[in-house]
């Protein structure tokens, strides 16, 4: 993992798919959001390389997937002491007339739902995020795409990360996601799976997706800092989390 590397660099993680630093990202007062601290992943269920985990380091590790993901793909024995922060109940579907609009739109109304409904499970997160000793931190669903990127942009904005360049983040997951359900169709096919069912306009992360929902969360709530405070997550914690995770540039 380089200090030199572009924000949004892809992290490798014993072969995994989509595994990104955050780090690198212009934020508050000219400062840079630190490099090699915290990370968004794919599920890290598919990790066999024990070494490579070692290796990479992570205190806190924060599983965003439903019960039925966990008990139907449990994590390594030697991935311990995780917190699972489901970010959509377990009986949570997709609905069915929501899905015929385009991608952009459909994956928004979701994103608010997991606002919604993943309230309290945020609200645990950042929390333990406001901690020195969380990091170097990683966090997950099954593709590492929608739950993991409403939290990343959750964090990325407290941290001041321009609405552009949370985007453009987002965006990166698409051909990741879309190669490793190619992969995994011969693999992990089940019933209800949450990515084998879906369009690839869906896995492709559309940038238009996130810009959508920025700008929605904006009329809604005033935007994500101001959703978080809906939290009851005061400002010292949101300062911790800037002091833990930005740097001078």
């Amino acid at each position: 993992m380089s200090a030199v590397s572009s924000p949004g660099s892809r992290i490798e993680l014993g072969g995994l798919y989509n595994v990104r630093d955050l780090g690198g990202y212009p934020g508050v007062d000219g400062r840079v959001v630190r490099r090699n601290v915290l990370f968004r992943a794919s599920s890290l269920h598919r990790l066999t390389d024990e070494e490579a985990w070692r290796d990479f380091g992570a205190r806190c590790v924060v599983d965003l997937r439903y019960d039925r993901e966990r008990s139907a793909f449990p994590l390594p024995d030697f991935i311990v002491n995780d917190t699972h922060a489901p970010l959509l109940p377990d009986h949570w579907r997709s609905d069915a007339e929501a899905r015929k609009r385009p991608a952009d739109e459909y994956l928004s109304l979701v994103y608010h739902e997991i606002l919604d409904l993943g309230a309290e499970s945020l609200r645990e997160i950042l929390r333990a995020l406001a901690s020195p000793d969380a990091y170097p931190a990683v966090f997950f669903c099954m593709a590492g795409k929608d739950r993991t990127g409403v939290l990343a942009a959750i964090l990325l904005s407290l941290l001041g990360v321009s609405d552009e360049d949370i985007a453009a983040d987002f965006a990166l997951s698409g051909d990741e996601v879309v190669a490793m359900v190619d992969d995994l169709r011969l693999r992990e096919d089940f019933e209800d799976h949450p990515m084998m069912n879906q369009p690839e306009s869906l896995l492709r992360a559309p940038r238009g997706a996130m810009e959508r929902f920025l700008a929605e969360v904006q009329v809604r709530h005033g935007g994500l800092p101001e959703y978080v405070r809906s939290l009851d997550i005061d400002d010292e914690t949101v300062r911790a989390l800037q002091s833990l995770l930005l740097e001078e540039s």
